[in-house]
């Protein structure tokens, strides 16, 4: 999947939160408006992966009830990304290669590493 395929992804299924809470009256219009907003303005189409990845962990700061659509990408991070590279820095310091094995965990902790998208096609059930 590129990162646009991700970020539509993401963005549909908040919009279909957005109008089940609606509906349901359990979140406001002016609130719905705020949080489409704040995605749009966040997520923007020509993204990398490594500035989508960048910007997820904070769509939901204001609005923990979207929460459940990012984690799934933040796990595929997590396991795609930040394990193997964990792995990668261990078997970096066993080979004595401390300045490498620095280098590479401070990318890592940026979040400054160059991805491939190998994640799941669609986000954990909703």
């Amino acid at each position: 999947m590129t990162p646009d395929d991700i970020r539509e992804q993401i963005e549909a299924d908040i919009v279909d939160l957005i109008k089940q809470k609606v509906e349901a009256e359990e979140m406001s219009e002016e609130r719905a408006q705020t949080l489409a907003q704040l995605i749009l303005e966040r997520l923007k189409p020509g993204m990398t992966l490594e500035e989508l990845y960048k910007a997820l962990p904070h769509l939901d700061d204001n609005f923990s009830e979207i929460s459940h659509v990012i984690v799934p990408y933040l796990r595929d991070y997590e396991d795609g990304v930040a394990k193997p590279a964990i792995a990668s820095v261990q078997q970096l310091i066993k080979a004595g290669q401390y300045k490498e094995a620095q280098e590479l965990a401070d990318r890592v902790i940026k979040q400054n590493v160059k991805l491939v998208w190998t994640g799941s096609s669609k986000a954990a059930s909703k």
